[in-house]
């Protein structure tokens, strides 16, 4: 831990426990929330190489739930439209199979009801993984690489370092056709372009009756695009492909309306103006990021949205959902 970090916690848990963040989110704090989250382990402690610290254990995410459960107020997913009710709504994103089997399950212990944001492109099939997770598992299963794209070299430590030398690629370079460069790394590694299948939990994706069933159990579902691509690197028509397809067929699958979008990533550097006029034309009432300031329009289509990091400690978490840790922004 770095000194900068060993300050804030020790900032985080004085002021908790002699009740000065309590103190200020009554008087300031953060009233209304979207929490994201998006896989939910049955193991003991996350893996080295998690991919884009994305991940929760069971035990942690129980913990987390009963947290939020005695400090704020949770509510249904069904509200989330209501703007003027305060309170802390559950998001999930990606459609892993976890959410179903693992993620759920917790859910309900707690009676708790969230929204599961879905590419459709992914259920069924169409493409073995999300880009950056298949790029993770294709280098932390290689025995050589013999090509890289232009410019990014093997001296990388670790495979989570390549993996984000390579997003960097991307988004450097405006990559829209990004499984197309999945494809040519394989191609030119002599690598299967398949689904690995070591880890379903992880990285292979809930099927349609999983998702039904989420939706069956009072939870929401949403759509998260089709193909989980950078929206802002796309074209007009690329961008209402995946915006309006991904609509129409979870409303098909589900035989009902889906009015809500997940942007994939969620922040400016994924979503334009563009982007969020489009959402708004395909027919989407309201769409959700991943930042709490940006300078897009539209508020109904800029919800933000914050996440935890995996662990289960009162006075950091307390700390994030009312904003108290971001007074001084010591880390």
């Amino acid at each position: 831990m770095s000194f900068k970090h060993f300050v804030r916690d020790s900032w985080l848990t004085a002021s908790y426990y002699t009740g000065l963040s309590q103190l200020y989110q009554a008087l300031r704090g953060r009233k209304r929330g979207i929490v994201c989250y998006h896989n939910v382990l049955p193991i003991s402690t996350l893996p080295p190489f998690d991919t884009y610290n994305v991940d929760a254990t069971a035990a942690v995410f129980d913990k987390q739930l009963a947290f939020l459960k005695k400090h704020f107020r949770v509510l249904p997913i069904q509200e989330l439209d209501n703007s003027d009710k305060p309170g802390f709504f559950l998001t999930v994103d990606d459609g892993m199979r976890n959410n179903h089997e693992i993620l759920a399950p917790i859910l309900a212990q707690h009676d708790l009801t969230a929204l599961f944001a879905v590419c459709p492109a992914m259920i069924d099939g169409e493409l073995p993984h999300i880009w950056r997770d298949h790029l993770f598992l294709l280098f932390h299963q290689a025995n050589d690489i013999k090509w890289l794209p232009d410019g990014i070299t093997h001296s990388y430590t670790g495979v989570n370092a390549l993996t984000r030398a390579i997003k960097k690629y991307v988004y450097q370079h405006q990559i829209a056709d990004v499984y197309g460069l999945v494809r040519e790394i394989c191609e030119k590694n002599d690598w299967l372009y398949a689904p690995y299948t070591d880890d379903p939990l992880r990285y292979q994706f809930m099927d349609w009756d999983q998702v039904r069933d989420l939706h069956n159990l009072g939870h929401r579902i949403a759509a998260h695009t089709m193909t989980h691509r950078v929206l802002r690197f796309l074209s007009a028509d690329e961008k209402r492909y995946e915006l309006a397809e991904s609509k129409k067929q979870i409303e098909n699958q589900l035989n009902s309306a889906v009015d809500t979008l997940v942007y994939p990533y969620g922040s400016m550097a994924e979503i334009d103006q563009a982007t969020v006029n489009m959402a708004e034309e395909v027919g989407y009432q309201t769409a959700l990021m991943n930042v709490q300031q940006h300078s897009l329009q539209k508020p109904a289509f800029t919800h933000p949205r914050f996440a935890f990091p995996p662990i289960a400690d009162s006075p950091h978490l307390h700390g994030i959902v009312s904003g108290y840790k971001f007074l001084f922004r010591v880390a």
